[in-house]
């Protein structure tokens, strides 16, 4: 009797717990009865008891949500005041009133009413907020259209009806542009060769319809791994990979790529995420993409921003490139040397009117009649534009068009005027007519202009009632100048065609171009070397007036020219041929070579590590070479300078390159002409040889004889002190290039990123191997399956590593192992066919021995050239 009755007492204590808990779950299948204040019934409610989630968390509410008509309705205070969204409100009972503020945005709803207020401006809701009291309940609440509300405020909204459930994302609080914004826009995430990148707190976010990313995370890490710099202080970002520097400005459309100004759609920001705390540099990405190399593309259904890298394009068929030195006919590549752009301050004004300037009628399913009163200048105009009202009292329906030289024309079907005349007084308009046409009950307005060659637009205002014209001049904004087809040229264009009048005054053009703005503003080109422009000596854009911009430009005495012109283009080709001995891909040094010493007797040394390469001459030549390279300067070549070496009596040409170049030296005559370029242009095979480890990093380390032995020090030696003697003699067929010249720890990411700056073909890293297991002996190649394409040589990383793992172990005495495919970064993120050789293992006693040997290290590094030729030679690379 006893235990039935604590039976009985703790299930009472069960029930009476329960009833004290809020409403946390859906509930369809009992009742739920309240009071509508708006009916002033009884209600009996049915449906499903909707439960609220926040950002995964339920929301606690003292009443569940209910469903009317198809809209979930909840008590504002119980989801967008008490829980973690913290809304501010008021409610005035005697009007039935509602307010809610949060991040900017202010919400008035009215009990019993469909009529709601956003910030002040009107909006209708599906359903009124109603006053309901719970019979459960002890006070009447106002219950809202919760998605209306949520999605207001800036949270994402997602009704589950299997369950009844709702789930609400918080926005992210972002801090930009000197505002806090509660951001409810999508949530980007980035790929770079399918690889996610990982954005941390920031993910990519939208602004102006283009995607921002996060800049160091995406550009200035592995595995683009451009070098990054962002100025606070300056507010400037600069982005540079292999020779183009991207630097933009926080807030600015203006990017400039290698110097030269380009226009963005969404300037760069630095966004706080409150959050997080952390602030971030956002910018485009697709622009920062396309110049930096890589392709880019918006995957809509995945939110993302996918990055790959551009395929190199090859267009020679597997033929050579032709003689080092020229003596053929060449023409070289089209190619652009001046690009000037439309400067930063005219960029919203050109914008607008490039959006717009094609709207030249108006097309509307207005049935009233427009009655036409007035016709004013309007205040919207700028420094650049002329806006002109024609009035109505009713909304305007169909207009067109027809500008007919000085006088522009607008029908306007189905309205009425009294015919009037208005003397505007404006620049680009002088007077105005209205006219009405009994016949078909239209109205043609007449604008006289005082100018030719302009330009405009149409546009209604929101009420439909003011029909506004927009008047601009032309602009002249992009100035280029290049090779095309063998021969100079020199483009301008505008947003329309140009009016251009030809001036010849010898060897010098004016280009007189009237009505326009001079976009590019006032610049200067001096063409320092007719290794660019043979044609074109000096270019110069100057702004005559508001109305009137000139180009001028100095051409050389033999070019002959014609002029073509399109609907927006003017362009001048020169007829006089360029110099066909020098591929445009190569720059040529030649210089002569004193008396007394033989071509055989030269020596060079390649400092690619920092963009140089040095030409050893025997004996002081200073007063030989005094002044023949002073001030030499092309697009490849930025300086060279001289040196002598007293100690070794040798004299050092120094050749200071713009960014990493290969070289070649060859006899011709008395001098020495060096052909200078990419390496793949110079170099018929080129390999990046890796020493892993360096630096604070030493690999495996060992014991042998008391003397500590150090994995680092080992590859090092088989690389650079005798792999470096081979492939750098004279007799060599392969370029090699080191990932580090020195004790020096090199980013595994930078290391895989090598061979492309350097345009290889193949890449080895090599290594010591150790294991827990001292029996353990011999030679393991590894390779990447997810870099296992097979490249332009026929050749793939498995097959690669399988010839190296046939011929290296018996070429150098270790035992053969196996192959394996494991995810190392310096092969999975490589560009060509990579292998990692595993040489031997430092904790076999007979491997350590053998490392120590320099006989071993010399061997290794004749099998590793070897078998590069072997490779070379079976899988040829087509240079």
């Amino acid at each position: 009797m006893k235990m039935k009755k604590r039976n009985i007492l703790w299930m009472l204590f069960i029930a009476l717990t329960l009833f004290c808990i809020p409403y946390t779950t859906v509930s369809a299948a009992s009742n739920l009865s309240y009071y509508d204040y708006g009916t002033k019934k009884n209600v009996t409610y049915t449906d499903k008891q909707v439960k609220y989630y926040l950002d995964g968390k339920g929301i606690k509410t003292t009443a569940p949500g209910i469903i009317i008509d198809g809209t979930s309705l909840v008590s504002f205070r119980d989801v967008f005041v008490n829980s973690n969204i913290g809304a501010e409100f008021d409610y005035s009972s005697s009007n039935g009133v509602v307010t809610l503020k949060l991040n900017g945005t202010t919400i008035k709803f009215t009990v019993g009413s469909k009529t709601a207020y956003v910030n002040g401006k009107k909006t209708t809701l599906s359903i009124a907020p109603r006053k309901i009291k719970m019979k459960s309940g002890s006070y009447a609440q106002i219950f809202v259209p919760a998605r209306f509300t949520a999605e207001t405020l800036g949270y994402k909204y997602a009704y589950n009806s299997a369950n009844g459930t709702v789930s609400m994302t918080s926005p992210m609080k972002l801090y930009y542009n000197g505002k806090t914004v509660a951001y409810t826009g999508t949530i980007g995430s980035v790929s770079v060769d399918g690889k996610a990148i990982n954005l941390g707190k920031m993910p990519s976010i939208i602004i102006n319809d283009t995607a921002m990313v996060y800049a160091y995370k995406v550009f200035g890490s592995a595995p683009i791994s451009a070098k990054y710099n962002y100025n606070e202080k300056e507010g400037t970002v600069t982005l540079s990979k292999n020779d183009v520097t991207v630097k933009l400005t926080l807030g600015s459309k203006t990017a400039y790529v290698n110097g030269k100004a380009h226009g963005m759609d969404t300037a760069p920001l630095l966004v706080k995420n409150l959050d997080s705390g952390a602030a971030h540099v956002m910018v485009p990405g697709s622009f920062i993409s396309s110049y930096l190399g890589y392709n880019y593309r918006w995957d809509s259904t995945l939110k993302r921003s996918v990055i790959t890298s551009r395929k190199e394009e090859n267009n020679n068929n597997g033929k050579p490139d032709g003689p080092e030195l020229g003596g053929d006919d060449f023409i070289p590549e089209d190619k652009v040397f001046l690009e000037w752009n439309l400067l930063d301050e005219y960029l919203d004004d050109y914008k607008l009117i490039g959006n717009t300037a094609n709207r030249k009628e108006i097309k509307s399913d207005e049935k009233n009649t427009a009655n036409i009163y007035s016709i004013i200048k309007d205040s919207q105009s700028t420094a650049t534009t002329e806006t002109y009202s024609i009035m109505s009292t009713t909304p305007f329906g169909n207009v067109t068009s027809n500008l007919n030289d000085q006088t522009l024309t607008l029908h306007v079907s189905n309205a009425s005027t009294n015919n009037t005349s208005y003397d505007l007084k404006g620049t680009y308009v002088g007077n105005a007519s209205s006219a009405y046409n009994y016949t078909d009950i239209s109205t043609d307005v007449i604008l006289n202009l005082n100018q030719k060659n302009m330009d405009y637009f149409l546009s209604l205002s929101e009420d439909k009632c003011t029909l506004k014209v927009t008047f601009f001049k032309n602009y002249l904004f992009k100035v280029t100048a290049g090779i095309k087809d063998g021969y100079d040229y020199i483009t301008l264009t505008g947003l329309s065609k140009l009016d251009v009048q030809l001036i010849e005054n010898n060897y010098q053009f004016i280009l007189q171009i009237a009505n326009v703005n001079n976009g590019i503003g006032n610049q200067s080109f001096v063409n320092e070397t007719a290794e660019s422009l043979h044609s074109l000596r000096n270019v110069d854009s100057l702004t005559i007036d508001s109305n009137t911009a000139q180009i001028v430009i100095e051409k050389s005495e033999d070019a002959t020219y014609e002029v073509t012109e399109t609907d927006n283009e003017y362009t001048i080709s020169f007829k006089e041929k360029r110099p066909e001995t020098v591929p445009s891909n190569v720059s040529i040094i030649q210089f002569k070579m004193p008396e007394n010493v033989l071509f055989s007797e030269i020596t060079h040394e390649d400092r690619y590590y920092n963009n140089k390469f040095s030409i050893y001459v025997p004996g002081d030549q200073r007063s030989f070479y005094a002044n023949t390279f002073y001030g030499y300067q092309d697009g490849r070549i930025k300086n060279i300078s001289l040196n002598y070496d007293s100690k070794n009596d040798v004299t050092e040409i120094i050749v200071n390159t713009t960014k990493l170049q290969g070289y070649k030296l060859k006899e011709n005559k008395g001098y020495i002409n060096v052909t200078v370029g990419d390496p793949k242009d110079i170099y018929k095979n080129i390999v990046v040889l890796d020493a892993g480890h360096g630096g604070t990093d030493p690999g495996a380390v060992r014991k042998l004889n008391g003397k500590t032995i150090n994995e680092k020090d080992v590859n090092f030696s088989i690389i650079y002190d005798y792999c470096k003697k081979i492939f750098d003699a004279p007799e060599s067929e392969i370029k090699a290039y080191y990932s580090r010249y020195n004790d020096t720890k090199v980013d595994l990411y930078e290391r895989a990123a090598f061979a492309k700056k350097v345009g290889a073909d193949l890449f080895i890293s090599l290594h010591m191997n150790a294991n827990t297991k001292t029996t353990v002996r011999g030679t393991e190649i590894y390779y990447s399956d997810a870099n296992n394409s097979m490249s332009k040589m026929g050749l793939n990383s498995q097959k690669f590593a399988s010839i190296f793992l046939d011929n290296l172990p018996s070429a150098v005495g270790t035992q053969k192992r196996s192959i394996f495919a494991k995810q190392y970064v310096v092969t999975k993120y490589n560009t060509v066919p990579a292998i990692l050789i595993e040489l031997g293992f430092m904790s076999n006693t007979s491997d350590l021995t053998l490392m120590t040997k320099s006989s071993f290290r010399e061997s290794t590094a004749e099998a590793i050239y070897d078998i590069l030729q072997m490779v070379f030679t079976t899988y040829p690379t087509g240079r």
